[in-house]
């Protein structure tokens, strides 16, 4: 795993030094925070990124006997989030992360009872392994952001996609209401990036490239220009309550 010197105090109103999405850094740095991610998860959210995902799945209307790539896959809460809305599916989640993929086959095997997790494959969303037309639907939840060249890892998508396969992408955006966003800034700014390097003890500090990520992403009209510039059509989204997270779908031509 990578490792690099933290930012100085004297650094500490520079940009991150991970933000231009070195691929091996960026792996890197969720190999170190994979045993907490989870938890921070719902601690930073609240909770409610548990409900953010099970809204989000909704948009790909999964059918019975479904193949889905879970892209950028983490710890596998999507492809769980998927396969508690529609069980009989065939879900691959994708992850350039070894140690976030290992986590999430974890929490796969201690669930109990006649579930089928995800199938966990090691692969970069810019580079997939899986032949053209391979999906009835592709999925990316809080992973997008992190993809070095945006428009490539949207064909690449769309490239495993079947003709009319439906693409769903799950991301932080710009806050909707506009007397929440000081909270949602001084949140998501300040206290968010704090706790999160705090608990995780990530030494790169992880956290405040997580805020930053967010900060240098599209607001939802940008990105779903960004996606039509691509294969994909019909192209419509929306924000998820309180208004800092948005649900892009795109179907494959």
């Amino acid at each position: 795993m990578n490792s690099s010197i933290p930012p100085s105090s004297a650094d500490a109103n520079k940009a991150h030094p991970f933000l231009d999405k070195p691929g091996e850094k960026i792996s890197g740095l969720f190999d170190e925070i994979a045993p907490r991610y989870d938890l921070l998860n719902r601690v930073l959210s609240f909770n409610i990124d548990v409900w953010w995902r099970h809204q989000a799945v909704k948009s790909l209307q999964l059918k019975p006997g479904h193949k889905v790539l879970d892209a950028c896959c983490g710890t596998g809460d999507l492809s769980m989030a998927a396969l508690a809305a529609e069980s009989n599916l065939d879900v691959i989640g994708s992850d350039f992360s070894i140690q976030m993929l290992l986590t999430g086959d974890r929490k796969r095997r201690r669930k109990k009872g006649p579930f089928k997790g995800p199938q966990l494959v090691h692969a970069d969303t810019l580079d997939l392994p899986f032949p053209d037309n391979t999906f009835d639907g592709a999925m990316v939840g809080f992973g997008m952001r992190n993809v070095a060249d945006l428009p490539a890892g949207l064909r690449e998508l769309s490239r495993v996609l079947k003709p009319g396969g439906r693409l769903m992408v799950l991301e932080f955006t710009p806050m909707t209401h506009r007397w929440l966003r000081p909270f949602s800034d001084w949140y998501q700014g300040k206290v968010l990036p704090g706790i999160g390097n705090l608990l995780s003890g990530s030494q790169v500090k992880a956290y405040s490239y997580l805020d930053e990520s967010v900060k240098d992403w599209p607001d939802g009209n940008r990105f779903a220009e960004v996606i039509r510039s691509t294969p994909l059509h019909a192209v419509k989204w929306r924000p998820l309550f309180p208004g800092n997270v948005a649900v892009h779908e795109a179907v494959k031509a």
